[in-house]
């Protein structure tokens, strides 16, 4: 996988290029339907990595942090199969005191959607395990990513 097209700016749509493994699919070839998540998953990491600066191992290891996902959905328009070239786009259509939406969308290589999903996470405190409200250093990059690549169909 790698992001498109680097480096980034808040200004552009945040995407990741794939393949699909021969791994990730099942006999016939068609992508397995839990391997969806991963990749919605995948892209909200590198997102955190890219674009915010700190990767989810950091946010932990130096914070105290953690972004654990709260709410998940996947729908399926196309099929992807092994050795299909795939771009995951993330969009965040709504941003809390305390949770982060993902919009995901996956297209193949004509560009038609594939699958969209949705990923709910909510940043809380390590050691007590409830919910904070994003320190500033998180919600800025994040509020300047999402004003800026906002689209008025958005879910």
């Amino acid at each position: 996988m790698k992001p498109v097209p680097p480096p980034y700016s808040p200004d552009r749509l945040f995407a990741i290029e794939r393949v699909v493994q021969w791994g990730e699919a099942d006999p016939a070839g068609i992508v397995y339907t839990t391997q969806f998540l991963d990749y919605v998953i995948e892209t909200v990491e590198s997102f955190w990595r890219e674009q915010i600066g700190c990767s989810w191992y950091h946010l932990h290891k130096r914070h105290n942090l953690g972004s654990p996902t709260v709410s998940s959905k996947l729908d399926f328009q196309k099929p992807l199969r092994a050795a299909d070239p795939f771009t995951v786009e993330l969009r965040i259509p709504r941003l809390s005191r305390s949770t982060i939406t993902f919009h995901i969308v996956g297209r193949n290589a004509a560009g038609e959607s594939c699958f969209t999903g949705e990923l709910v996470s909510c940043i809380i405190d390590d050691q007590a395990v409830r919910s904070v409200t994003i320190p500033d250093w998180i919600r800025q990059p994040i509020e300047a990513y999402r004003t800026a690549t906002a689209q008025e169909d958005m879910p």
